[in-house]
């Protein structure tokens, strides 16, 4: 990348951080593009030269929130961390998109579409890596589906991230909420007693 594309792509940054500060602050309705020009420390006209519009503006932020949070997922749990902690991190990070989005943009076709895509393709691509070193290392019964295992990871996620636990953060019953995870109930697999 040369320095003329390099330069316009920080610039671009800036302000795609400095609206969606503002959009999560005040809300989409509220921030006006003069608004967050000050903040980013360009000119109004800057942000239509780059995004056309503060609608366009809004939809490049957002699709740039969901790409940079899928790559950091994929990166993580493409990592060479032992299996708990690679799930006490993937379980405990932040889903930026869901929490600072504004819903009308999920009726966006290009939005919906990357949505689609990521749950449809990319999320159980990356389970499924995540699944196949957990029964490498002998944490992951081999007979679980992909499909169990996604249900299970959502669940303690949406547990972990519930804004009571997010609110109290209370370090021994979420060392305990990892030992459920990983562990059960009965803290191994259960025999089948009828045979």
């Amino acid at each position: 990348m040369n320095g003329f594309k390099r330069r316009t792509e920080l610039k671009k940054d800036k302000i795609r951080t400095a609206a969606l500060e503002l959009f999560c602050t005040y809300g989409t309705d509220k921030t006006s593009i003069n608004e967050i020009a000050q903040k980013a420390g360009v000119a109004p006209a800057s942000i239509y030269n780059y995004f056309g519009s503060k609608e366009g503006l809004m939809k490049d932020t957002f699709i740039n929130l969901l790409e940079s949070g899928w790559k950091a997922k994929k990166e993580l749990w493409e990592t060479d961390l032992p299996f708990p902690e690679l799930m006490k991190r993937a379980v405990s990070m932040k889903d930026d998109f869901i929490d600072q989005i504004n819903l009308e943009l999920l009726t966006d076709p290009e939005i919906k579409k990357l949505i689609d895509d990521f749950y449809e393709r990319r999320y159980p691509y990356i389970v499924s890596q995540f699944i196949e070193k957990g029964r490498r290392e002998g944490y992951i019964r081999r007979e679980l589906s992909i499909e169990a295992a996604m249900l299970y990871l959502n669940m303690y996620q949406n547990a972990v991230q519930h804004p009571e636990m997010l609110k109290n953060r209370n370090k021994n019953l979420l060392k305990e909420l990892y030992d459920l995870m990983l562990y059960g109930l009965a803290g191994q697999p259960i025999a089948d007693k009828t045979e």
